[in-house]
């Protein structure tokens, strides 16, 4: 099943490369990804061999021409003329790996004690964005249990300038005492 979802992944991603689309592919992906989480059953249904192929195309078109890149809706097509549509979601997380990469694009989770001001997330994105010199897709969190400070969590690195952190580190150098 991983190599049919890195096969699939990998080829949309080719033609999207060779046609500047990249970026409207994954957005679009993204977009199809999240109608999917919160419509599980629709899966089902594009996959169905109750369905006549050209009934389930139709209603492809109509929920997502228009909203989505015409390279996704095909995709989308194909998966259903395939009965894999269930495997969307994972080719959808696929891709968003490839193009992050191609992009130096990492996601961040920042998890802090309390709410931050936009100005102060935006800063903190632009700081940490300069030292790993990629470009952030960040998630803030809020976990009062922290006490005070930041924890910064990306694919490559993690950062616990938290004052739960700082005070394990000290209880650690205590007990090798």
């Amino acid at each position: 099943m991983n190599e049919r979802i890195s096969l699939y992944s990998s080829s949309l991603y080719s033609v999207a490369e060779e046609n500047n689309s990249e970026k409207e592919v994954y957005e679009s992906l993204a977009l199809v990804k999240a109608v999917l989480s919160e419509n599980r059953e629709y899966a089902t249904l594009m996959s169905s061999a109750a369905i006549a192929l050209n009934v389930r195309e139709g209603l492809l078109e109509e929920a997502f021409s228009g909203n989505v890149h015409p390279f996704v809706l095909n995709f989308m097509k194909l998966l259903c003329k395939k009965r894999a549509f269930e495997i969307l979601p994972a080719v959808a997380d696929s891709y968003e790996k490839e193009y992050f990469k191609a992009h130096n694009i990492e996601r961040a989770k920042i998890t802090t004690a309390i709410e931050l001001s936009d100005e102060k997330k935006a800063e903190i994105v632009k700081r940490v964005s300069s030292a790993t010199g990629k470009e952030l897709v960040p998630e803030f969190f809020v976990d009062e249990k922290l006490m005070g400070g930041i924890i910064i969590e990306t694919e490559s690195s993690s950062i616990d300038a938290s004052l739960n952190g700082k005070l394990e580190t000290i209880k650690r150098y205590i007990s090798k005492i």
